[in-house]
């Protein structure tokens, strides 16, 4: 997949799980996101893009994506019981967990662009 493609899609994913956020606080006045998992969610999804295989699968990369699948379970399932605890419409906790989906696929692929550029303009300039 080219970068150009994969930068468009972690547009559409952040700003996808912005806009679902923003209307589920501004209807249930808290975010659907839960911070602490999308955080720990961020930093596994970018700790696997960083070990991307090459030739062969390597049990770093692996790991990071166990540990991602984790954390998104996690995520998904207190996003749902907190929006049920509110009161939230079927509709709107999908949108909710929709949210705690897509933002943090966004977020890891913009993340790492970045501190590519970054590193990477660091690196060129000395």
């Amino acid at each position: 997949m080219s970068s150009g493609v994969m930068l468009g899609i972690s547009a559409i994913c952040c700003v996808a799980g912005y806009i679902l956020n923003s209307a589920y606080a501004k209807k249930y006045g808290e975010p659907a996101i839960q911070w602490k998992l999308f955080a720990l969610q961020l930093i596994c999804i970018c700790g696997a893009l960083t070990q991307i295989p090459g030739d062969e699968m390597s049990s770093r990369f692996l790991f990071w994506i166990a540990v991602a699948v984790l954390t998104y379970a996690a995520g998904l399932w207190k996003c749902r019981e907190r929006a049920k605890h509110l009161g939230a419409e079927p509709a709107d906790v999908a949108s909710a967990m929709t949210a705690q989906a897509l933002l943090p696929v966004g977020s890891a692929f913009l993340v790492m662009v970045i501190l590519g550029m970054i590193v990477f303009g660091f690196v060129w300039a000395h």
